[in-house]
């Protein structure tokens, strides 16, 4: 497993993990909608980390660093369960420190990974796509 920033060369394997994380993660949506594309529109001017895996893309974090904010966290279909969100998560407090992020309130799953991770629910707010916990997550102590 190897974290490193994104190169031009990750788009398209970027852009397909996006699309099937997304359709996997949230299916009380209209999916139908998501195309490849909204990877571009989705993470403009944030800082993209990749997990590589054998080689592979195997996941992503992007960080809108300004407020440190996890805005996407994503891990491909094979490597669940093998902490690379962990591992991710892990590398953006060294770099950043306190972060912060949204769930959705659906989705149970990851809720339940970033409060085992250390993110405390602040907020809850309600919108049409079933509401978001705003979270925060303080920086680790240093050693």
């Amino acid at each position: 497993m190897e974290i490193k920033e994104h190169e031009p060369h990750h788009l398209p394997a970027l852009r397909n993990l996006y699309l099937e994380s997304r359709v996997d993660s949230f299916p009380w949506l209209d999916t139908e909608k998501f195309a490849l594309e909204d990877f571009d529109r989705d993470t403009l001017g944030e800082q993209i980390w990749v997990v590589e895996v054998s080689g592979t893309i195997a996941g992503f974090i992007s960080i809108w660093e300004p407020e440190h904010f996890i805005h996407h966290l994503y891990v491909g279909r094979a490597y669940r369960g093998l902490g690379l969100g962990t591992a991710l998560i892990h590398q953006a407090q060294l770099l950043y420190g306190e972060l912060s992020l949204k769930c959705m309130v659906p989705n149970q799953k990851a809720l339940e990974f970033y409060q085992a991770k250390g993110f405390e629910i602040r907020d809850q707010v309600e919108d049409a796509d079933g509401g978001y916990y705003l979270m925060t997550c303080p920086a680790p102590p240093l050693d």
